[in-house]
């Protein structure tokens, strides 16, 4: 345990990144869906990948960070993102580059496109067993503002591979509308997520050193046809990821 070492049995663990630092990640992501639209049986679908997370800090000033995304999958492809954080080291923005659409995004929600971003924890001292509230504007590609609720609480400190590290959980539900072009149909899809994470951060920058995050949601679904020669389709779709982030070197 460390915490009679920083201070008064306090800690700061916001995220603080340095300019020009990168940190790697190995995200292995689970990922099931059941879909069901009108009067058709349910469509189940499940898959699992293992993504390659490099990310690099652009700029740090007076409003915040900048931090490039790189993440590489299976098949190689890289998919990049620019995230920005406010001032109090909180999610602003996931801005797109390079002429990405923004359903590239898939099935991965905040906690794999950064870890260290949804829910972090305040810039303020903390002890174990305090709380603290979630309430974050986040903009998404494609995606209407949002905010993300809920809340989060430090459960222990202590050292892991020579640093010293906060663990911490967070509980938060993020509102969604957001419309996906698919081969043969638009998609309208409304509804909320709601994510439980787990993660443990250094204490130097904040940053994670591993995460567990579970989400899950059920959405209204609504098929436009593109030519607009049939009336629309409505049902349900069902999500649930299941994913650990855990640094490299």
């Amino acid at each position: 345990m460390v915490a009679a070492a920083c201070g008064r049995g306090t800690v700061q663990i916001a995220f603080h990144p340095k300019d020009g630092a990168r940190y790697s990640y190995q995200v292995t992501v689970r990922a099931s869906t059941v879909t069901k639209v009108g009067d058709a049986a349910p469509e189940m679908q499940s898959q699992e990948q293992v993504l390659r997370a490099e990310q690099t800090v652009l700029s740090v000033d007076s409003l915040g960070s900048r931090v490039q995304v790189r993440l590489t999958g299976d098949d190689g492809t890289p998919r990049e993102f620019v995230v920005r954080f406010d001032r109090a080291a909180q999610l602003a923005e996931v801005q797109r580059i390079e002429g990405l659409p923004a359903n590239v995004l898939g099935d991965l929600g905040l906690t794999e496109i950064f870890p260290a971003a949804a829910g972090a924890p305040p810039d303020r001292p903390l002890q174990p067993g305090d709380r603290w509230t979630v309430d974050e504007p986040v903009t998404l590609p494609g995606v209407a503002a949002s905010h993300l609720k809920g809340n989060g609480r430090l459960l222990a400190l202590g050292i892991v591979n020579g640093r010293k590290v906060a663990t911490t959980e967070t509980t938060f539900s993020l509102p969604v509308e957001r419309t996906v072009d698919a081969a043969s149909a638009r998609i309208l899809l409304t509804g909320t997520q709601h994510t439980t994470t787990t993660a443990t951060r250094a204490l130097v920058d904040g940053s994670v050193q591993e995460a567990h995050a579970v989400t899950s949601g059920t959405f209204d679904m609504t098929l436009l046809p593109p030519d607009g020669s049939a009336p629309a389709l409505h049902g349900t779709l069902e999500l649930h990821v299941d994913s650990t982030t855990r640094r490299l070197g």
